[in-house]
C-alpha cells in the first residue's frame, strides 16, 4: 500500500471515531444494531460462533512424551 492509502484508511477511521464521540461503546452498540438489522433483512448469511471453545487434543507424539 502506498502512503496515500494508509492516509486515507486513517482519515476515515478518525471520521468513524468521531461520529461516535471517540466512545467505543457507542461504536460496538451501532455495529450491533446494523448486525441485527442485517439478519431481519434475510439478505445476509452469518456464521454464529461456537457456544464452546474448542478443546485442543494432544498429537501422538506429545501423548507419547508423556
Amino acid at each position: 500500500m502506498t502512503n496515500y492509502e494508509i492516509d486515507e484508511i486513517r482519515r476515515i477511521r478518525r471520521e468513524i471515531s468521531a461520529r461516535f464521540d471517540h466512545d467505543v461503546g457507542k461504536l460496538i452498540a451501532h455495529y450491533q444494531a446494523l448486525e441485527k438489522e442485517y439478519r431481519k433483512s434475510g439478505k445476509y448469511k452469518f456464521v454464529d460462533p461456537p457456544n464452546e471453545k474448542r478443546k485442543i487434543e494432544k498429537s501422538k507424539d506429545e501423548e507419547a512424551a508423556d
